[in-house]
């Protein structure tokens, strides 16, 4: 049984999708508008139920999760595609209760529902954990301050986490899905003349190309979820610049090295 909070964003959708594909049972949850996919006709609602949410509300949060918990009979994966770019410009300019409010949607979101699937997760005696991060976490990313903070702490949270719940046979890991044509982005399209140089050329190549696929994302999560990455556990892997369908020959490599972790870079 699936949890994948944000649903109705383009990368949720397709994450949906995928698993429901995969035959897996999903609890959908979305804070503003239903998911497009519940209004498909080949959707088996027998398998699929949706749930209004605001991540950052932990009493909400907690309670919902349970819900979904004691209607599944358990919760086997958290996928969370939920996530804000936040205000964009220099950062002395940028308003500090819209700074604080990305750290609230991104970082603390994830926390929540982290926090609210773990012990459902500990009695079943296993569990995947899934959260979308971004390129903002790998890298500096001026004019992005709020959002790069959160994706940075987003990355090092899963780190944390994935060597407390070890012993607990819950994997964690991070996505970065690259830069999908999403609502995200054409808000950062709306404030481009604020995010610099980097912003303007990477917006002309997404103009050129169409963006990264979401689908690609959605197959990401899927591995992430299923036994073929079951050794794999506080990573960030990239959705278009990895290679992570041939990993499975290459667990130990990757396991016993720093390879997609935060990392500080020693001199020599």
């Amino acid at each position: 049984m699936c949890l994948i909070a944000g649903a109705s964003g383009t990368i949720g959708a397709s994450v949906a999708r995928r698993f429901f594909q995969e035959g897996a049972r999903l609890a959908l949850t979305y804070r503003t508008e239903k998911p497009d996919f519940l209004s498909g006709e080949l959707v088996d609602h027998t398998r699929v139920a949706s749930y209004k949410l605001d991540i950052t509300d932990w009493e909400r949060t907690e309670s919902t999760v349970r819900d979904i918990a004691e209607t599944f009979s358990g919760l086997d994966v958290l996928i969370n595609c939920t996530g804000v770019v936040g205000p964009i410009g220099p950062f002395e300019t940028l308003d500090l209760h819209e700074w604080v409010q990305t750290i609230e949607t991104n970082l603390i979101g994830s926390v929540h529902l982290v926090r609210a699937v773990i012990p459902i997760m500990k009695k079943r005696g296993r569990g995947k954990i899934v959260l979308f991060s971004g390129g903002g976490a790998a890298y500096s990313r001026p004019y992005f301050t709020p959002y790069s903070s959160s994706k940075a702490a987003l990355v090092r949270l899963v780190e944390s986490l994935a060597g407390e719940l070890t012993s607990a046979n819950i994997q964690v890991n991070a996505v970065a899905p690259g830069p999908v044509n999403s609502r995200m982005w054409t808000e950062i399209r709306a404030a481009a003349s604020s995010g610099g140089v980097t912003l303007l050329r990477e917006l002309k190549q997404m103009d050129e190309t169409g963006g990264a696929s979401p689908e690609r994302a959605a197959g990401l999560a899927a591995f992430l979820a299923s036994d073929r990455s079951s050794r794999l556990s506080g990573r960030l892997l990239s959705a278009i610049w990895d290679d992570w369908e041939h990993l499975e020959g290459q667990m130990e490599k990757i396991t016993s090295s720093d390879v997609w972790t935060l990392r500080r870079v020693p001199l020599n």
